[in-house]
């Protein structure tokens, strides 16, 4: 008998769901996929906010930046975030939170981590739990991309 090669399986990692909180296997360079459970988009890519970005909604499997001149005005579902601008909006975060000694935060913190440096200004309450799993959101959520 001819033993069989086998071909090596693509390289792959698991996020959560930002929809349905549920876990998913996906490629590792997938930039977004189909959610195997909810059927919705999830967005998997990092996001940089550079400059002032208004939107309803941000949400991504990745991490978001804003950095020290970047404002962001949006409700935001994410798995890590880490600010050294400006945040106006609630935040959900699956994993953790840092904010930077001259960042600025208006909104609620729902998060399973917070680092804070001294001198950051934070405006909301928090809900920081290691066991945090936060609600799924509505199916009939309004829905807005990030470019």
């Amino acid at each position: 008998m001819v033993a069989e090669q086998q071909r090596p399986r693509p390289a792959t990692r698991e996020v959560v769901c930002t929809h349905c909180e549920r876990s998913i296997e996906i490629p590792a360079t997938a930039m977004s996929v189909s959610c195997r459970h909810c059927h919705r988009r999830v967005i998997i890519e990092d996001l940089e906010i550079r400059t002032y970005h208004a939107v309803t909604r941000v949400a991504t499997a990745g991490k978001i930046n804003v950095l020290k001149k970047g404002t962001l005005v949006a409700a935001v579902r994410v798995n890590e975030l880490a600010v050294d601008g400006t945040v106006k909006g609630n935040i959900v975060a699956l994993d953790r939170v840092t904010v930077g000694k001259k960042a600025a935060i208006e909104g609620d913190i729902s998060c399973r981590r917070l680092a804070v440096e001294p001198g950051a200004k934070l405006h909301g309450r928090f809900h920081i739990d290691p066991g945090f799993a936060p609600e799924p959101v509505p199916a009939d959520a309004e829905e807005a991309e990030t470019a």
